[in-house]
């Protein structure tokens, strides 16, 4: 009998520690595809700014008549 509960105590420490691994291997899946994702994004709006702030640049308006 004693025998049965040290084995069943060890299979279940087995399936238990494989359970939590895989869901830490799940959790930092996640979260590594969440970081590539929010970077792809950062990217994306870091062209914006940069496209809205070259459209918003001023041009050169030439206040002086070169005459010959």
């Amino acid at each position: 009998m004693e025998h049965k509960i040290n084995h069943y105590i060890k299979s279940h420490m087995m399936t238990m520690m494989i359970v939590v691994l895989t869901g830490f291997l799940v959790l930092f899946l996640g979260e590594f595809m969440l970081y590539r994702k929010i970077m792809y994004i950062n990217k994306i709006v870091s062209e914006g700014f940069m496209q809205m702030k070259e459209a918003t640049k001023p041009g050169l308006v030439p206040s002086i008549v070169i005459k010959k």
